[in-house]
Order: C-alpha cells, then structure tokens, then sequence
C-alpha cells in the first residue's frame, strides 16, 4: 500500500480530511486532492474557498464542476487522467453508508485502482474527537432545516463538547453521515497557514439553488489565508 500514490476524495470537510490525515500518518503517498463542485458549489459552499484551502494545506487540488448528472462520468475522467500521471489508489471517508462504499468498490474495480477507506465503521464520537484533539478545527457550512441553528458554528476543543450535547439532544447524527451537515475544515496539523473566514452570512439557498433545496449554508464572503502562531 505505502508504494502506491493515492488522490483524496475531498469535499473541504472534517471527513475527508481526517482520512487524508490518517493516510499521511500511515505513510501513505498522496499526491492530490480530488474536488467535484456540483452546480459550481461544493457541499454549498464557494468552490473557490477549497482552492484557498488546499493552498493552506500546500497540496496540489485537482477541481472539476459538474452537474449531478455527469458526475459519475466526470469522475471516471478525472481518475483517468490521475491514473496517466501515475496514480493508483483513492482514499474517501465515508463512516457506515453502504451506499457510498459500494459506490467506492465499484469505480475501484472498474477503474482498476486501490482504495482506502480508514473513518469505516469507526465510533462516531471517536473520530470527531480524534479530529478535535489531532488539533483541527472547522466550521458548519450547510445545514439541512432542522440543523439550521448549527450553520456557522466552529467545532474546536472549546466547543466540541457543546456541539456533541446540541447534537445528541436535537436526534442529529454526530459527524452529519447522513447529509445533515456539512463542514469545512479551517485549521489543523497537515495547515501551513490557517483558513480565516472574515465575512459571512447564513442564507436559505432554496430559492438560489434548486439542489439546495431546504438548505442553510453559510455563504462565505471574504476570507484570507494567515501565517500560524
């Protein structure tokens, strides 16, 4: 496994970034982060925002927009020209969605590439403290109605404990497997600088965007990149 060189399926959230992370410490050669910006968007948010973040992580972002439509076909683009540049192996960060699992095996048998999967079946609690206490930090950028009161707020070791107790008590899956939330990581160990949000405002996207339908998002207006203490 370590000989191959591997992209990351990335959304910009805590997930996929905590298993790019879980590559890196297995020594794992990851050479790309993989993005797919769905009406222009990613998960809601300005797809130019994971541009800057892959910027601050200092690893090369391969982003393609696409619709729900030619996704998949996209995809499989996409990891062809991976392949030609010598990239044999995907790593995702799916939790327990057998769904996205089946997907993941199927385009790795198709395609003929590994796959690597280090978040499956793992305890909920687990991996948003590992993800806390490793020293990253990110915030909830799309919500669906019933975890509106969420959108905006910053998961970090001041306020992880809030974010389990709110979560817990509203019925809402913890790391938001289901779609309930999505987030985007700001800071942590693999950062060389640090993603500040310097304007923003929560937003109803349904009447903007129709795959957003129901959605609260934090539309971020302005943000920077910053050296870290």
């Amino acid at each position: 496994m370590e000989n191959l060189k591997y992209f990351c399926s990335w959304s910009g959230g805590k997930d996929s970034c905590l298993a790019y992370y879980e590559a890196m410490k297995n020594n794992m050669d990851v050479r790309f982060l993989l993005n797919f910006a769905v009406d222009g968007r990613s998960h809601g948010i300005n797809r130019e925002i994971i541009k800057s973040q892959a910027e601050a992580i200092g690893i090369p972002l391969i982003q393609k927009v696409t619709t729900w439509g030619a996704y998949e076909n996209d995809f499989n683009s996409e990891v062809l020209k991976l392949k030609e540049k010598g990239i044999a192996g995907m790593i995702a960060g799916d939790i327990d969605l057998e769904e996205h699992l089946n997907w993941i095996k199927k385009k790795s048998a198709e395609l003929n590439i590994d796959y690597y999967e280090p978040l499956w079946k793992r305890n909920r609690e687990e991996i948003l403290s590992k993800f806390i206490y490793e020293g990253f930090e990110a915030v909830v950028v799309n919500c669906i109605a019933r975890a509106k009161f969420l959108t905006g707020r910053t998961i970090n070791k001041e306020t992880v404990e809030n974010f389990i107790k709110d979560t817990k008590e509203a019925g809402i899956d913890l790391c938001g497997e289901n779609g309930e939330f999505h987030t985007l990581v700001i800071d942590g160990p693999i950062f060389k600088k640090r993603l500040e949000i310097l304007e923003s405002e929560v937003k109803n996207f349904t009447k903007h965007i129709k795959i957003y339908s129901n959605k609260w998002i934090l539309d971020i207006k302005k943000w920077e990149l910053k050296p870290k203490h």
